[in-house]
């Protein structure tokens, strides 16, 4: 079977709905590498970002709107929820070649999907050491989408209100996961 941008997303998506589903009780108010967000509000970014994507990429049928505040196991409903949505939507005829408008202004379709790929996948990284987890993704996948996030994160301001906080060196023998969160700004020793 041959790997595509959009089934090596879902491959990712899947994993990471896996580390959303390994969420205990106690663990949703634990800190996450992304220190804006503790392990709830991680979830809850990530499933926005899905539905919002979803949205964006022509959902049919249209999605509901979101609820606000979800109680913490609602969210893992609001992910596989979204997370489907914005899988099927990625796989439209047609819709990686479109242009969409995405929060970070118009792009095509496949640029909507790298944004996306690289949210699972450094967001699932940062779920997973929350939770003690390993963030088990394709090395391939991950390094494409390594060398398309060197390129943002060129083209994207840095300072207060970035994104992104400053890139971090990564040992060369670092998991690829690891060297594509210490791009995004992550302390890959803790």
């Amino acid at each position: 079977m041959s790997t595509t941008p959009v089934t090596a997303f879902a491959e990712v998506i899947d994993t990471v709905a896996h580390l959303v589903e390994a969420v205990e009780k106690e663990q949703w108010s634990a800190p996450t590498p992304c220190t804006d967000w503790d392990v709830q509000q991680l979830v809850d970014h990530l499933a926005a970002g899905q539905h919002t994507f979803a949205l964006v990429m022509g959902a049919e049928p249209p999605l509901p709107a979101l609820d606000a505040d979800p109680a913490p196991e609602a969210l893992k409903e609001k992910f596989r929820t979204s997370a489907a949505a914005l899988v099927t939507a990625f796989e439209a005829p047609g819709a990686l070649e479109r242009t969409v408008q995405a929060p970070i202004g118009e792009v095509p379709g496949a640029v909507a999907l790298h944004l996306q790929t690289i949210d699972q996948l450094v967001h699932g990284w940062d779920l997973a050491r929350a939770i003690g987890q390993k963030a088990l993704f394709d090395d391939a996948t991950v390094e494409r989408e390594t060398e398309f996030a060197r390129g943002l994160v060129a083209q994207l301001p840095s300072g207060p209100g970035a994104p992104f906080a400053p890139s971090r060196t990564a040992p060369e023998d670092a998991p690829a996961i690891d060297r594509l969160a210490a791009l995004l700004g992550r302390d890959i020793t803790k």
